[in-house]
């Protein structure tokens, strides 16, 4: 047990060290992402706010060059249509206007004008020196710090001196909406990195379930292997240690007890073997041309003698019409067969039968094997092409390991084909064979 939960606190912490990992991964590209949509989305908000500022700076400037008298009421109307605050000089005399907030107006205005002179060096009280002064001057400037302006200034020449225009312009509700627009980016990259976190936790336990489900599996293969092993090694030891004082008429009968047992341990290191090669991936393919029927001949010819002996009847089913050929490895669908054939032909009492047969399904073929003994339940006809797995424990056939079955299996995957087993009609278990290809002539 104490093994057990060490395992389990191991495959958690390594599905904890695959979700971070995969967070902090994926988290670097979202947040990038994320910043540079941002990034983006503000610079084209800015670029909006500043041709909207500068179209309407134009505007002005162009009624100024059109008008040779200012209106009050188109100051008025010019600032409440832009947001914005607009203070102009005649040859250097202030053209009253009547705000709402004289005073604000007053400290906003010479708060731009410093700025204004300190920053470009214009002075709308100066006479403008159109040789060398730019037709107008962009700037910002900040209000102690608690706001922030878009300003522009710019003199325009008249017959009888010059208009010097300051406009400016509020950007608190640009950077309102540049504020809406960080809150809900980063609204949408916390909700990004929670559903990633979520993801990324399920996706990792799906990617360490089937380890940790290799694990338990190579656990309970080395435990049943052990405990296989374990009985032939005491019986061969026994013998062994027998023969050292038996009488040389019972010598031979150790001596061949302890080979028998030699012989079943080979048998099942080899077993062994060959799902240890197919869980690397090490199988070779050696593919050739082999018809279905003949396979099958031949594997029941080879338990015909074993047949008759138990009294068991062994039936071939062939169809009227030659399969054809298929490229498969012989030796292992020979082998597949067999372990089928071995294993209905174990479980099948006397006076009962084994059919066998090879048919078409669709474009491939379809082999059975089926036996007349006691079945299988349905709760464990998956199960049966597990290792070590017996439907019945309390069998004592000493050369069963049950690996057979979960070989075959192997083996039928390789070739791209399934293995199921199925009820016999009357008693019993079939199982069925179906390999994909098409036969050639």
């Amino acid at each position: 047990m104490a093994e057990h939960g060490g395992e389990e606190a191991l495959f958690r912490r390594l599905r904890l060290r695959l979700t971070v990992l995969c967070i902090a991964a994926t988290g670097v590209i979202v947040l990038g992402m994320s910043g540079a949509a941002l990034a983006v989305s503000q610079i084209q908000l800015t670029a909006k706010a500043e041709a909207a500022f500068q179209s309407d700076v134009n505007a002005i400037l162009y009624h100024l060059r059109s008008q040779t008298v200012v209106d009050h009421t188109w100051i008025s109307q010019t600032e409440a249509g832009g947001n914005l605050t607009l203070y102009l000089e005649l040859s250097g005399q202030p053209i009253l206007y009547a705000a709402a907030d004289g005073g604000g107006r007053r400290e906003l205005v010479e708060r731009a004008r410093a700025a204004a002179w300190q920053g470009y060096g214009v002075d709308l009280s100066l006479e403008p020196d159109l040789r060398c002064q730019p037709d107008q001057t962009v700037f910002f400037f900040e209000d102690g710090g608690l706001a922030r302006y878009r300003a522009a200034v710019a003199k325009v020449p008249q017959e009888k001196g010059w208009i010097g225009a300051l406009v400016i312009q509020s950007m608190a509700e640009e950077e309102r909406e540049l504020a809406v627009q960080r809150t809900a980016f980063g609204a949408f990259t916390l909700a990004a990195l929670v559903l990633l976190a979520l993801f990324a936790w399920y996706f990792t336990g799906r990617a360490v379930r089937p380890l940790a489900e290799s694990r338990r599996r190579q656990n309970e293969f080395i435990a049943a292997a052990s405990h296989e092993l374990r009985s032939p090694l005491a019986v061969i030891h026994a013998s062994l240690s027998a023969l050292k004082d038996a009488a040389p008429e019972k010598a031979e009968h150790f001596t061949q007890l302890a080979d028998g047992e030699c012989m079943r341990m080979s048998r099942l290191v080899g077993d062994m073997l060959a799902l240890a090669n197919a869980d690397s991936g090490s199988w070779t393919m050696y593919l050739e041309d082999a018809e279905p029927e003949t396979l099958l001949l031949d594997v029941a010819e080879g338990f015909e003698h074993a047949a008759r002996e138990k009294g068991v009847r062994l039936a071939v089913a062939l169809p009227e019409k030659a399969l054809g050929r298929f490229r498969w490895d012989r030796q292992r669908m020979v082998q597949a067969l067999t372990v089928l054939t071995d294993n209905g032909l174990s479980y099948t009492p006397a006076g009962g039968s084994l059919g066998m047969g090879v048919e078409r399904a669709g474009s491939g073929v379809r082999f059975t094997v089926a036996d007349t003994g006691p079945g299988i339940p349905d709760g464990e006809k998956e199960r049966v092409f597990e290792r070590f797995y017996r439907t019945d424990r309390a069998r004592t056939d000493r050369e069963h390991y049950g690996l057979g079955l979960c070989i075959a299996r192997e083996i039928i995957s390789l070739h791209g084909g399934t293995i199921r087993a199925e009820d016999t009609p009357g008693g019993g278990a079939t199982f069925v064979v179906e390999l994909p290809g098409e036969g050639r002539a």
